[in-house]
């Protein structure tokens, strides 16, 4: 499909509502204007309409050849925070670990994990949490079926208002759409049909239909997306198509990995090949996909801060020192902006304060979106074993999110990098010698609306707005005690 003459790009997000106009003339992409506005929650056709006016009054002002009549509209939306997942799988690192695979490719938030058979606090939990989505998987085609079938008995008794899609074994698809009859209940392929074989698509588009019926109905862009002829998407799933096209269209861009640092979650996503099938190394679970996302609901700037301060604090105090009244006045600082999440910091002791949250941040997210190697010790001598993915081939790591749009750290990303120190008898799989860049100008969520319809166009336009970073991870790692 050819490119447009031009495209006007909006994302929705929880605080603000950021646009872009990008020009397509001559093949060589470009940003023709930039805008953003305050999210309007309860309309967010509002903020939408006040982003899209102010942009097209730049694009006139900055290009003689724009009209308006020739731009493309695509938008994409995570005003809710993305929708909340619970996913349901019988053994932990086969169904389950898939059943999370298809819940963050599509852009959802996993709130809770589930193994084996659902318990009575289990149900608690779930009635607890009430999440958007209950994504109920467990199985291989034609295998166990009583799993399932109990899991399905204990969601039609529970008290939840969730929309759950059983994405199981086949054989038992009749029977549990039956019990689950008086739920609302979609149905789907199996995302684990056999041993080792993941197939998450059909598991995606479901939640992509959730995520339409819940933001498009709910939130006042109904009118909007009548007259644009074009439905949001959730921007989580945008990014993940624009590190795909990434991937596949650049290949100096084939192995990738990027980070999203946001006031309440970090997503990670890396395009590499998860397995290397090194000598004395056997992987164990299930061999990821090569395009993969995670999201931390911990790793937060604004909104998660206290939740980074507990699961981070060992980073933290690390970069902090040992001064207790260092510690106390940061832990003065992490309730600050948890309560008022629109607060910018004010002095140089506060800008250091935001730095060091961002770096945990990134940090635990690549930890923890990256796989681990032990050591084990057979009748054969000394092995490995792999858990998870492998990103030490990645060769360059994106930094985005409204953090890195305006920091002036160029050494950010290395020093993140570097905090990963390897432990005895094991090592974290994260990249090794990546070459850092930086969405300075914010505008990765936005070229993911592009992304699926014109990928050569969305790789290439982004590949060029990325600026490279100072910072060499090795001699950040060797400078540290």
């Amino acid at each position: 499909m050819p490119a447009p003459r031009w495209a006007v790009c909006v994302d929705i997000g929880s605080t603000f509502t950021k646009g872009a106009v990008f020009g397509f003339e001559g093949g060589e992409g470009r940003i023709a204007a930039r805008a953003e506005a305050p999210t309007t929650p309860g309309d967010l056709a509002r903020g939408f309409e006040a982003v899209r006016r102010e942009l097209f009054a730049r694009a006139r002002a900055n290009e003689p050849g724009f009209a308006a009549e020739d731009a493309i509209v695509r938008f994409s939306s995570s005003a809710r925070g993305g929708l909340r997942i619970a996913a349901i799988g019988i053994v932990p690192d086969l169904t389950l670990a898939v059943a999370r695979l298809a819940a963050a490719s599509a852009g959802g938030k996993i709130v809770k994990s589930f193994a084996y058979t659902l318990t009575a606090d289990d149900v608690a939990a779930l009635e607890t949490l009430d999440p958007d989505i209950v994504l109920l998987t467990g199985g291989t085609d034609g295998g166990d079926e009583k799993h399932n079938l109990a899991n399905a008995a204990a969601l039609a008794g529970a008290r939840i208002s969730s929309t759950i899609i059983y994405a199981g074994n086949r054989t038992a698809r009749d029977a549990v759409a039956g019990i689950l009859a008086g739920k609302r209940c979609i149905a789907v392929d199996n995302v684990m049909p056999e041993v080792g074989a993941v197939r998450v698509e059909p598991a995606r588009e479901a939640i992509r239909r959730v995520f339409l019926d819940t933001i498009v109905e709910g939130k006042g862009l109904a009118a909007l997306v009548d007259s644009l002829g074009v439905a949001p998407k959730p921007t989580p799933l945008a990014v993940f198509e624009l590190v795909r096209a990434l991937s596949e269209e650049c290949p100096e861009w084939r192995d990738v990995c990027l980070l999203d640092i946001g006031g309440a979650t970090t997503d990670c996503y890396s395009a590499v090949e998860p397995f290397r099938g090194e000598p004395s190394v056997v992987l164990h679970g299930i061999r990821e996909p090569r395009l993969t996302r995670t999201v931390e609901g911990d790793c937060g700037l604004r909104v998660s801060a206290e939740a980074l301060f507990e699961s981070g604090r060992a980073l933290i105090e690390r970069e902090l020192g040992s001064p207790p009244l260092e510690i106390l006045a940061f832990a003065v600082y992490i309730g600050l902006v948890a309560r008022y999440p629109a607060y910018l910091a004010a002095e140089a002791r506060e800008t250091r304060f935001d730095a060091i949250m961002a770096r945990t941040c990134a940090a635990l997210a690549l930890r923890r979106h990256a796989g681990v190697l032990r050591t084990v010790y057979t009748a054969g001598g000394k092995a490995w074993v792999q858990r998870g993915k492998d990103l030490r081939a990645v060769r360059r790591v994106i930094g985005t999110g409204g953090y890195l749009a305006r920091i002036a750290e160029e050494d950010f990303l290395a020093r993140a990098l570097a905090a990963l120190v390897p432990e005895p008898e094991e090592r974290f799989l994260v990249p090794e010698a990546p070459v850092l860049y930086a969405d300075r100008n914010h505008v990765v969520p936005l070229i993911g609306s592009l992304a699926a319809e014109y990928p050569r166009e969305a790789a290439r336009l982004l590949a060029r707005s990325l600026r490279p970073v100072a910072g060499d991870v090795a001699q950040e790692r060797n400078r540290r005690p």
